[in-house]
């Protein structure tokens, strides 16, 4: 039996899709899955070209079937163009791939709208419709809004690149210097305190700055930059923050393991890959703040490291899109930095984590072409 959305409901659905997104949707196909009576989140990628409509449409409906409880979906398009072009509704040819994918994966869709410059309209039922009735979105802006990075007062930004550079000058590994030994001093005492504080209990330091919004010293600042900078050490940072600290010692030692010359796989999930169980979002979201708050107190040699820092945790959160935007903003600071080069690579892609899909972490099967989560 067909099941298909009522008008009043579709309303209700339509206002909420840009606040669940964060803005309001251009130029996108917007999936969104169904499990019983709740929606679980909401898909966008971008329009493809004709010549891509369905490749999109299966790669777009393999995402949803990856929801382990979603019966359901619900597709909708945003056009810039009208919703009515004089032949019928505006992307019917992928509206009809999408419908057809679905019902070859199992999948009911039980709402198709189009949202046009001229009005919104069902592709079952084309009747134009004012935007009024829609129309409770926030403030309009694009998807890859986010990455600005606000810039600290130039006395405070010069203050963390003489403690940088001192850093630098000691050591650029920050993962050598957890090891046990003698340590040489900076002969800055403030620096020197901070430095003791990450050797006694880094993972202390990891968490506080989950804390919440606040300004740290230039000494912590730069010490966090000297770490971020370093891939290891910056991996185990990483682990921690969408995971916790088991794991990020474990991340630590086999980080050691490698680098001494074993070359076994991990026997654990691999947070960086994506594996693992679905973080808290919020945690993540707070560690992605902490991190551009860095940026904006970064001297431009450590800034590309903040910004691909960033658009992981992005990535991590199922934001591709704002992952490729600070991915990119990296690249060109430095052209050959490989982080967020392979962020770029898996966004490209479509990639996500496999708990962008399932809370339990099911490791993924790419290629996906997903845009937001």
């Amino acid at each position: 039996m067909t099941v298909q959305i009522r008008d009043s409901s579709a309303v209700t659905l339509l206002r909420s899709v840009p606040h669940q997104v964060g803005y309001r949707p251009r130029e996108s196909l917007v999936l969104v899955p169904i499990s019983g009576r709740a929606t679980c989140g909401v898909l966008r990628i971008d329009l493809p070209r004709t010549a891509d409509v369905d490749r999109c449409a299966s790669a777009a409906v393999a995402c949803v079937r990856r929801i382990p409880q979603a019966d359901d979906v619900i597709l909708i398009v945003y056009t810039d163009a009208p919703a009515l072009d004089g032949s019928g509704v505006a992307y019917e040819a992928l509206a009809a791939a999408v419908i057809d994918r679905a019902d070859d994966l199992g999948l009911r869709v039980t709402g198709e709208f189009c949202i046009g410059a001229d009005g919104w309209t069902s592709y079952r039922d084309p009747k134009l419709r004012a935007l009024d009735e829609i129309d409770d979105a926030p403030p309009a802006r694009s998807a890859r809004e986010g990455t600005e990075v606000p810039r600290s007062h130039a006395a405070d930004r010069r203050e963390v690149a003489r403690c940088t550079t001192a850093l630098n000058a000691l050591s650029t590994d920050a993962l050598a210097w957890l090891r046990p030994g003698p340590r040489r001093s900076t002969g800055d005492s403030e620096l020197d305190l901070e430095l003791e504080a990450f050797a006694t209990d880094p993972h202390a330091l990891f968490e506080a700055a989950l804390a919440g919004p606040r300004t740290v010293p230039p000494a912590r600042a730069a010490l966090w930059l000297w770490v971020l900078t370093c891939p290891a050490m910056r991996d185990v940072v990483l682990t921690q923050w969408v995971g916790d600290a088991t794991e990020a010692r474990r991340t630590h030692a086999w980080q050691e393991a490698w680098l001494a010359g074993v070359s076994d796989q991990p026997d654990f999930p691999v947070r960086l890959a994506g594996d693992g169980p679905r973080p808290d979002p919020e945690r993540v979201r707070r560690a992605r703040e902490f991190v551009r708050a860095l940026a904006g107190r970064a001297p431009t040699a450590q800034l590309s490291a903040c910004l691909a820092v960033c658009g992981w945790l992005s990535w991590a959160l199922g934001s591709s899109s704002l992952a490729a935007a600070f991915a990119e903003r990296a690249i060109e600071l430095t052209p050959r930095a490989t982080f967020p080069a392979l962020i770029l690579e898996m966004t490209d892609a479509g990639v996500l984590p496999g708990w962008a899909f399932d809370p339990d972490g099911q490791p993924l099967t790419a290629p996906w072409l997903l845009a937001d989560v």
